[in-house]
């Protein structure tokens, strides 16, 4: 094992810590409309904020003009809130993630800073910065990064708060500023902004059998700021729309949670592969904090012990999500930075960086089999752009192998070889994520293209039997749907006359239009819809392997 004397003859000043970051973030915020908006996700959350901006409606949540209560409204504003001012751009519907996502690394560097040291707060930062997981998911326009970010402002602060019981007015300025992070990641994402956290001060105060704690908790401020918060907007929303209540607290709560009912119901062991994935390149840090957390056996810093807490934490939302009936991989987002910041504690206190060399060696090696084995998914939607993808695979294999080449030569000294293969790690997972950018099927954003080159843009566009979730973004308005209810059951439900529900009624629109245009799925084009629409106007004007456009003329 390396000493922690050798390692730490490279020492982290403040100039090199600010190079660090700086290095850091320029590589995070590199081109963030490069890559198109992949429907669905991004294009959904996308769209809600563009329709708030052209109706001025910032109250009720609509997707394709129709009511879409799953989830509150605050990523919605800040989305709006961007395309405002950088307009209808996709780079304009993703900054506001972008930015999230770094503000939620910098915190871990600086509450790792005031509970563990100036190092270990930057190896937890460079941990975040070039984590597989927690990178990806920084760079898409969806809500679990935000939420993710809202939830550890919130212990982050609870921690520091705890941490500073000698100053009551420290303590208690830090427990607000968690409580009301709290209250914004329940504006985010719902409850969990709340049951998350709760759990886990729940199972630390029984574990240490430290009752006491609730007294500096400033239950009475606290709750009365989370609900000046999160209320207004929730009574306003239910007052204008009367089936918000029960469709969001019942239907997007409770029953999502406890049954089966969005068909995500998958094994109890689900996450454990996405754990292990999502812990790219750091895997041996993470499982070494996950697994042997090295709990102190008494905290000198007084009031709640971190590392107990954040291990708490970080387990108590693996196992709430597995216990559950609907899973999806970025459901445990939020315990990776509770998990990068007890890494970084580890690191510092025992810099040994052989897992970390193998781990990275093995990421090296997956990346390597991606260049060789991608264009062998014959299955894949198109094989074409898998082979295009492969050049951007190798320029990131190839920034990975030298960063590990590099780090093994500064392997003596822990933090520069460190910072090489966080940073090498972080360009890599940049390069791959930009070249997805030849996976331009996945998104709607050439369609609109075509479809205003060809077209118009005020054109009226009809989507059957399936929606395309990034196309009225790209069009600036919204489509007639014809067909298709899908998560849209319940806004049709409440204005069915915004809806086609049939061909019939599908070709009786369409012969009347002096100019329009329909958007098929391909994968039952052939066999439903061609025959049909060979026998009304119209002219192919764009396809791809996934949708075919016809134009009326």
């Amino acid at each position: 094992m390396f000493s922690h004397s050798s390692a730490s003859r490279f020492l982290l000043t403040p100039d090199r810590l600010l190079l660090l970051v700086l290095l850091a973030g320029v590589l995070w915020f590199a081109l963030p409309g490069y890559r198109d908006l992949v429907d669905p996700d991004e294009g959904r959350y996308a769209e809600i904020p563009r329709e708030m901006v052209a109706s001025g409606d910032w109250l009720t949540p609509r997707l394709n003009g129709f009511r879409y209560f799953e989830k509150p409204a605050l990523q919605y504003w800040l989305t709006a809130a961007s395309i405002s001012l950088l307009g209808n751009t996709t780079a304009a519907a993703r900054l506001p993630v972008i930015l999230l996502a770094f503000l939620g690394a910098l915190w871990a560097l600086f509450v790792g800073g005031r509970l563990f040291g100036r190092e270990a707060g930057l190896y937890a930062f460079l941990l975040l910065c070039s984590g597989l997981m927690y990178h990806v998911i920084g760079h898409l326009n969806t809500l679990d990064m935000a939420v993710s970010v809202f939830l550890f402002l919130g212990i982050g602060a609870f921690l520091l708060a705890q941490s500073t019981r000698d100053d009551p007015r420290a303590t208690r300025n830090w427990m607000l500023a968690g409580w009301a992070a709290l209250a914004l990641a329940t504006l985010t994402k719902g409850l969990i902004g709340l049951v998350l956290p709760g759990v886990a001060l729940v199972l630390y105060s029984l574990w240490q059998r430290d009752l006491a704690l609730w007294r500096h908790l400033h239950l009475g401020k606290g709750l009365l700021l989370y609900v000046a918060i999160t209320a207004p907007w929730f009574i306003a929303v239910s007052r204008a729309n009367p089936g918000f209540a029960h469709f969001f607290f019942i239907h997007e709560h409770l029953e999502r949670y406890t049954t089966t009912v969005h068909h995500r119901d998958e094994p109890l062991g689900y996450f454990l592969p996405i754990l292990l994935a999502g812990s790219l390149p750091w895997i041996w840090s993470s499982l070494r904090a996950l697994l042997t957390p090295a709990f102190p056996e008494r905290w000198r810093g007084g009031g709640v012990d971190p590392v107990r807490f954040l291990w708490i934490y970080s387990v108590g939302i693996l196992l709430f999500f597995s216990a559950g009936d609907s899973k999806l991989p970025p459901y445990i987002l939020p315990l990776f930075p509770a998990l990068a910041l007890l890494a970084g504690r580890r690191l510092a206190r025992h810099p040994d960086l052989r897992g970390d060399l193998a781990g990275f060696a093995v990421t090296v090696g997956l990346f390597a089999w991606g260049v060789m084995a991608v264009t062998g998914f014959h299955d894949y939607e198109s094989p074409a752009a898998l082979a295009a993808y492969r050049q951007w695979l190798l320029a990131a294999t190839g920034v990975l192998a030298l960063a590990l080449g590099v780090a093994f030569f500064l392997r003596r000294r822990a933090l520069p070889a460190l910072s090489v293969l966080a940073l090498g790690g972080l360009l890599a997972l940049r390069i791959a994520g930009l070249g997805f950018q030849t996976q331009t099927h996945r998104s709607s954003h050439a369609l609109a293209e075509a479809i205003v080159a060809q077209a118009g843009r005020d054109v009226p566009v009809y989507n059957i039997g399936a929606f395309y979730h990034s196309l009225p973004y790209y069009l600036d308005h919204t489509v007639q749907l014809v067909g298709y209810r899908g998560e849209l059951a319940m806004g049709i439900e409440q204005a069915p006359a915004k809806w086609i529900a049939d061909w019939d009624g599908f070709a009786r629109r369409w012969r009347n239009h002096d100019q329009a245009v329909a958007v098929f799925d391909m994968k039952v084009w052939p066999s439903t819809y061609q025959q049909k629409m060979e026998q009304l106007p119209m002219k192919v004007i764009y396809q791809d392997v996934l949708k075919i456009a016809v134009a009326r003329r």
